[in-house]
């Protein structure tokens, strides 16, 4: 966590979703993640100013209803895409830059046997292009797309998922795909988050298995009491002891987790003194642990701004990347911590609680 706030950003407007997730296939993955897996009617908005680009159609509506895979389509030693539906002439087109809101129904292309359909769920996917997130074929097929565009994307087995297949989908081995595909949106910041993935087991004990993450980008932050202890309450003077894992909204990825590592951590929820040995903490952490009681477990939605802001924290987390923490309030103290100097290594990035009278350098939770 750092404790600089970062600056305020501009989001597209969005509308509640209220069709609810269902799976589709047993232990399927957001679409965002199959390369690392393999080595109602929501309306998102109209029409949004993009300065400097050119283009003013950032966001269209949903589609509810999934269109038909072709079941005839010819497989190539590469990937071929057609426009189905044309965009309107001033849509944006998708960019490594920006956020990407897309349904698609994906099939196998031998057999029609659908293996992953958004269309008519609460969640669409959130990628970006260049991120190593995507099958080589749906990174080359998506590439040029604009919102309000529909593509067939036909991939050969050699650009998906190879000799191997992904038998978590049903996807066999030297598979030929094809995907129909919606471009919803093209963002600054994701309009939805992804599904969380498998949380690793931690070092220690009583890390959590699972995060539900919410379908809606944060706007505000939120903290919802999944235990409530019944200890003293935080407040704005207090000092807490905590373990705590965070996930990122854009890819569903656990970016950090105390519960890897040797021990809890220690936070200051006012800012950090030059002499105080305890985090400082982004403003999301001190907005969402407020009242909260010794012995709880939270989970904390946080938007971009309350987060890492519009630069985000490279290379877990991401340009005006929202982000969802679990929590558990192991202490709250009005008594700052024992000064000792200790450094641990936080995933790619390493915190350090510095000697009583030297200054300190704090960025957990990266």
């Amino acid at each position: 966590m750092i404790s600089t706030a970062p600056s305020p950003a501009g989001r597209a407007r969005r509308s509640p979703s209220v069709t609810p997730r269902r799976a589709l296939v047993a232990g399927s993955l957001a679409l965002t993640l199959l390369l690392a897996a393999c080595g109602s009617s929501d309306s998102l908005g109209g029409k949004v100013s993009k300065d400097g680009v050119g283009c003013t159609v950032t966001e269209v509506d949903r589609v509810g209803e999934a269109p038909a895979v072709p079941t005839d389509v010819k497989v190539a030693k590469a990937t071929k895409s057609t426009t189905d539906e044309k965009p309107d002439k001033d849509a944006c087109e998708a960019d490594a830059d920006s956020y990407l809101t897309v349904d698609l129904i994906g099939a196998t292309a031998d057999d029609g046997t659908v293996f992953n359909d958004t269309y008519g769920e609460d969640r669409p996917l959130t990628m970006k292009l260049g991120q190593q997130q995507l099958i080589a074929g749906l990174e080359t097929g998506l590439t040029g797309m604009k919102v309000g565009e529909r593509r067939t994307i036909v991939v050969p087995a050699a650009e998906a998922y190879g000799k191997d297949g992904s038998p978590e989908q049903g996807i066999g081995p030297d598979e030929d795909l094809v995907f129909v595909v919606d471009l919803v949106s093209v963002t600054d910041s994701p309009t939805h988050c992804n599904e969380a993935a498998v949380l690793s087991k931690g070092t220690r004990d009583g890390k959590p298995t699972a995060v539900i993450m919410p379908v809606k980008a944060p706007e505000k932050v939120k903290t919802t009491v999944i235990t409530e202890g019944d200890g003293p309450k935080a407040t704005g003077k207090s000092y807490l002891t905590v373990d705590y894992v965070g996930v990122s909204c854009a890819t569903g990825q656990q970016f950090d987790s105390s519960w890897d590592r040797d021990e809890p951590i220690t936070i200051a929820m006012a800012d950090a003194t030059p002499t105080d040995t305890a985090f400082s903490v982004i403003p999301g952490w001190t907005k969402g642990l407020d009242g909260q009681k010794q012995g709880s477990v939270v989970q904390i939605e946080i938007p971009f701004e309350d987060g890492y802001g519009e630069a985000g924290s490279a290379p877990s987390i991401g340009t005006s990347d929202p982000l969802v923490f679990i929590v558990k309030i192991i202490k709250v103290s009005d008594e700052a911590p024992p000064s000792p100097t200790t450094t641990t290594v936080a995933g790619d990035a390493t915190t350090t609680t510095a000697a009583a009278g030297d200054a300190t350098t704090t960025t957990a939770g990266k």
